[in-house]
């Protein structure tokens, strides 16, 4: 069976939604000064990504695996994350296609 790419955008998509905001609720205030993404735009998961450099944030990989890190450069084609959590003396390269979710801590109790 082939691979149906448009498909595994709008799934994307649609958990960045979740992950972001919450189903039927506004993008959290946290991203209130940041510039907005085009939710709609092919390239939200690396405009994201660029917008939390410097930040830590959890990546969901479309494998399943995840990473935890600082995001330290984003390029049009892969991220470097460094830091990572339980490894912290090393960095990863990761593909931004590969990326299924990007998960920020926004808020504390």
């Amino acid at each position: 069976m082939g691979h149906q790419k448009g498909w595994v955008n709008v799934g994307r998509m649609a958990l960045l939604l979740c992950v972001l905001g919450g189903v039927g609720e506004t993008v959290s205030p946290a991203f209130a000064d940041e510039p907005g993404v085009d939710l709609n735009s092919p390239e939200a998961i690396r405009h994201t990504l660029e917008q939390q450099t410097g930040k830590r944030v959890k990546l969901k990989l479309q494998s399943g695996q995840e990473l935890e890190g600082k995001i330290s450069k984003v390029g049009s084609n892969v991220v470097v994350v460094s830091e990572l959590s339980g490894m912290e003396f090393f960095d990863a390269t990761v593909r931004v296609d590969q990326v299924a979710a990007v998960i920020v801590r926004v808020r504390t109790k």
